[in-house]
């Protein structure tokens, strides 16, 4: 449910010339960034979730840009009822104790996105299901996203996609995802 996740990378290329190409190799600063969820339920409450564990990197491939992240689903935080924490992890939703992490890899992107903002194309691995996603990168508000400001990714999934098919008259099939990005240089 959500990552996912995600968006950076920064490649030098003609429209991206701001960009220094060193920076295309990063890591996702797992401290200064966050991946978050809401689930809407049919009720007036709000259930939303914070994944405390978030690592990725952004790698320069011949095509473009391109990033990968995981979340660890164990460590996941949420705020609202605690029936949402329990039926969340639970194997009718998460199921953490068989699948304890989500992937993202997008595919490869131009740098120029990371300022502009549009679509960020890739693949959702969520309960041992991978599916096809698509996140949207949000205009940057600096001219070095990742370092001067966060990188904003913002998507929806639905849940049925992967494998979540419980509790359909309580809970929605949407789940919005909101992911703030901070850069730290590669090792």
């Amino acid at each position: 449910m959500w990552a996912a996740a995600l968006a950076m990378g920064l490649a030098a290329t003609p429209a991206a010339s701001a960009l220094p190409q060193a920076d295309c190799s990063a890591h996702i600063a797992p401290e200064s960034s966050s991946a978050t969820f809401v689930v809407s339920v049919r009720l007036p409450i709000r259930a939303e979730g914070r994944f405390n564990q978030i690592e990725g990197q952004l790698s320069l491939r011949p095509e473009g840009c391109e990033v990968a992240v995981r979340l660890d689903a164990t460590a996941v935080v949420y705020t609202g009822p605690n029936w949402f924490a329990d039926l969340s992890r639970s194997p009718a939703f998460l199921d953490v104790e068989t699948h304890p992490e989500v992937h993202f890899v997008s595919q490869p992107f131009p740098a120029s996105r990371l300022i502009e903002g549009g679509a960020l194309l890739g693949t959702l691995r969520l309960r041992g299901h991978e599916r096809p996603v698509e996140f949207r990168l949000q205009p940057s508000a600096c001219d070095s996203p990742g370092q001067a400001c966060p990188i904003l990714v913002r998507g929806s999934v639905n849940r049925r996609d992967f494998g979540m098919q419980a509790y359909r008259f309580t809970v929605k099939d949407a789940v919005h995802f909101e992911f703030s990005i901070r850069l730290e240089p590669a090792q």
